[in-house]
């Protein structure tokens, strides 16, 4: 926006993020910063007590709330949240397998949450009004 100016003339840009987990045990947000990927999230979000196996960013739809699921070699499925940007994260743990966790994936609606674990099933859930997550189905394998 040009100084002084009430309204911008251009399309505001995008922003770039990415969440990743490795075998520090931790989930990372990253931004792009004038064109060099910089940790958006500090300290790295730690829960996990062993390697993180998959992340996943849950579709928004235009809400405020921004939702990312971690899968564990812990046996365990984090969902973390934040309400807007510059907030700190919270995670809370949405079930302990007791297997390792390979994969978390969504819908294209980021209202169901597949979650795949070593026990050879493949569960679904979705977050209630109340904010607790409740197993929908499992896909027995």
């Amino acid at each position: 926006m040009a100084p002084g100016a009430l309204v911008g003339s251009g399309a505001l840009e995008p922003v770039q993020k990415l969440a990743s987990g490795g075998c520090d045990n931790t989930v990372k947000v990253w931004k792009m910063y004038n064109g060099n990927w910089k940790m958006d999230c500090f300290p790295a979000l730690q829960m996990h007590s062993d390697w993180v196996r998959d992340v996943a960013w849950a579709p928004n739809l235009g809400l405020p709330k921004t939702t990312v699921a971690s899968a564990s070699q812990d046996g365990t499925v984090v969902i973390w949240t934040v309400a807007k940007e510059g907030d700190q994260w919270e995670g809370r743990v949405l079930k302990d397998f007791k297997n390792p966790v390979w994969r978390v994936s969504w819908s294209l609606t980021g209202n169901l949450l597949a979650v795949a674990s070593g026990d050879n099933n493949v569960t679904l859930w979705k977050e209630a009004v109340d904010g607790v997550w409740q197993e929908v189905t499992t896909i027995d394998q």
